[in-house]
């Protein structure tokens, strides 16, 4: 699977402190969100088993940046969006840096890792996820599910994202009881 995402946030700006909790950032949820919808446009589905992710860094300037500080923003992101369950199934991971391009990017290859020559072969099993029926998270009916990753039916899926919330609604909304997308009242009704 060849995957071309924006450039992730250094893992030095992934989490902010609120309180006694650790939490991802602003820039960190942005960076998540981002990558999802790239992943959803491509209708990727998750691969199982063993792993091996080649990754093509394109930074967006010549500053120094060391390329092991964009690997978890990237790896959670993809685990996110639905390209493996766990980045704990990568047993080959290769980072190359590229040259630079405008805004950066990375291009990723995500396939099945198979065994060395030290006589390792671990069992490389990539198989579909079966569809199952889930209730939307949102309005309670009834759909054909994807996966885990998918909660949300279709059609709350598109009211979702006509309604073009800023990061500070989405924020100052967490939590909030709604109604087929419509919020509730604060007392819940």
């Amino acid at each position: 699977m060849e995957l071309e995402l924006p450039f992730p946030p250094s893992v030095n700006h992934l989490w902010r402190r609120v309180g006694n909790r650790t939490v991802v950032s602003r820039e960190g949820r942005s960076y998540r969100t981002a990558v999802r919808r790239a992943l959803l446009a491509r209708g990727v589905r998750p691969i199982e088993g063993r792993l091996a992710v080649e990754i093509d860094v394109y930074p967006p300037d010549r500053r120094r940046r060391d390329l092991d500080n964009i690997q978890k923003a990237l790896l959670d992101s993809m685990a996110h969006g639905g390209v493996y369950a766990d980045d704990a199934q990568i047993d080959r991971l290769t980072v190359i840096r590229r040259g630079v391009v405008a805004g950066g990017k990375v291009c990723v290859h995500v396939g099945p890792h198979v065994g060395d020559d030290r006589g390792d072969d671990p069992a490389v099993e990539v198989r579909e996820p079966e569809a199952r029926p889930r209730n939307c998270l949102k309005c309670g009916k009834a759909f054909d599910s994807e996966g885990p990753w998918n909660r949300i039916c279709s059609p709350c899926g598109e009211a979702n994202d006509r309604l073009g919330l800023g990061e500070k609604d989405l924020v100052r909304q967490r939590g909030v009881k709604r109604h087929n997308g419509e919020l509730l009242a604060e007392g819940g009704e």
